[in-house]
């Protein structure tokens, strides 16, 4: 094809000016996430800037926006994109029937000493975070409910930050509603027919891995706690809530039965969602009115909020799915795994740890939201694994679940930075710093292990279109 840019060398030179805007955003995220302004919209600005830069310099640019939108609007875009606005309706409708005070109830009644309560913290948090497919949301109710409650009951706050922030990676790293699972799925792709990975599958492939990280996370949380068993204070507290919002679980377990059936995850989500209007208005958790009403002329409720919270990361993907466009059109990917080819892939082996290493990287350097991360190297995860036949749900794993370690360890990550923001604001009286949680965040570190330490099928080379 023409190059993009205009270059005395039409080889190297265009071939790597095509992948000039996709550096400028994932450049501009790095610097951003480092001085704690990683908005989505200032985000999407920055990548839209960078596509209009790189339109100027483009040396056809009938092509280059034809690139642009291809990709845009293209099935890997789309398909997230429309997961997303379900997922937003979905979590949003769970929140309205408080999904978070029952998992409040159900551990003020555990009644148990700051150990103890700590564990429960990590699990509670993770099934949330299961439930919701948001790590971040689950950060901000966890920490403004159960931080206080942990902190009363004697637990070691930095403990107990960390097992919040190792919960809300767990959830993320599995959940089929989760935007880490769908861009994991919907991005690996098995040959040039567009087939890509089945998010229920994928998720099937990921659980001995998974599995392994919370078993010996659940160890590790109850060494932890006996270590500061000095520090707890021996009194027990119960928690004033409501055991109704646990029903709300229901409809999850559903989408995770329909999901491991290999049910497609639209009718899944929509089988879960139905569950949960369903359960919501049996109960008189919420009525048809918190999920959709018109005041003043002007439409809000749950459903709403769900899908006006989801628009501005939608549109965010779009842009960074079309910059990543340009560098597979421009072959600028391409030229990049056979550089790695030529100095450091030699083996399916060595090819698996590189993908790995880059997806861990990416984590580290965009790890204000992990999201981002995920979304800027799902294009290198792909085309390398492609090229040296690892099957599209290895891919998926070594994406997923590496994309949930660093992001939420990291003193200047958004999700440490977004726990000390809930603990602040549910006025306990206990602060912690950033850098408190960076090795109490157990998961993360024992997830990051388990990737490569724990067998994930299938584990074979796959060749191009099986």
């Amino acid at each position: 094809m023409t190059p993009f840019f205009s270059e005395d060398s039409r080889q190297g030179g265009s071939r790597w000016l095509a992948a000039l805007p996709f550096a400028l955003f994932v450049v501009s995220a790095i610097t951003l996430s480092f001085f704690n302004a990683t908005d989505i919209s200032l985000l999407t600005a920055v990548g839209i800037t960078a596509i209009i830069i790189g339109g100027v310099l483009a040396g056809d640019n009938e092509e280059y926006w034809h690139t642009i939108f291809e990709y845009a609007g293209g099935k890997t875009a789309m398909t997230a994109v429309m997961l997303w606005l379900l997922v937003g309706v979905y979590g949003n409708i769970l929140k309205a029937g408080h999904i978070a005070d029952g998992l409040v109830w159900a551990a003020g009644a555990l009644n148990v000493s700051g150990t103890l309560f700590t564990l429960a913290v990590f699990l509670f948090s993770g099934l949330f975070a299961i439930s919701t497919g948001s790590g971040f949301g689950t950060i901000s109710a966890i920490s403004l409910t159960l931080f206080p409650a942990g902190v009363a009951v004697g637990c070691n706050p930095a403990l107990l930050g960390g097992a919040i922030l190792s919960g809300a990676a767990l959830g993320d790293s599995i959940a089929p509603v989760s935007d880490t699972t769908v861009i994991a799925a919907a991005t690996q792709q098995f040959d040039d027919s567009g087939r890509t990975a089945e998010i229920g599958e994928s998720i099937k492939r990921r659980l001995p891995v998974v599995l392994t990280a919370v078993l010996i996370t659940i160890v590790a949380f109850l060494l932890a706690g006996l270590w500061f068993a000095g520090k707890d204070s021996g009194n027990t507290t119960v928690v004033q809530s409501s055991p109704d919002g646990l029903a709300m679980l229901l409809p999850t377990f559903i989408i995770i039965a329909l999901s491991l059936r290999r049910v497609g995850i639209f009718t899944s989500i929509a089988a879960g969602t139905a569950a949960a209007v369903i359960i919501g208005l049996s109960l008189q958790l919420f009525t048809l009115a918190d999920l959709v009403s018109v005041n003043d002329n002007k439409v809000s409720g749950a459903v709403v909020d769900g899908i006006t919270g989801m628009t501005g990361v939608c549109v965010l993907l779009m842009v960074v799915v079309a910059l990543s466009g340009l560098i597979i059109k421009g072959k600028c990917m391409a030229a990049l795994t056979a550089a790695l080819d030529r100095k450091v892939i030699h083996s399916y082996k060595s090819a698996e740890v590189t993908v790995y290493l880059l997806v861990l990287v990416a984590g580290i350097l965009i790890a204000a939201v992990n999201t981002i991360a995920n979304i800027c190297i799902a294009p290198f995860v792909n085309s390398i694994g492609r090229r040296h036949g690892l099957h599209p749900y290895r891919r998926t794993t070594l994406l997923a679940a590496g994309i949930c370690t660093f992001p939420f360890i990291l003193p200047y990550g958004g999700a440490a930075l977004l726990l000390m923001k809930g603990i602040e604001a549910s006025g306990c009286v206990v602060e912690i710093q950033p850098n408190d949680v960076f090795l109490t965040a157990l998961y993360p570190w024992i997830l990051a292990v388990c990737v490569m330490a724990v067998p994930s099928s299938p584990t074979l080379p796959v060749r191009e279109g099986e």
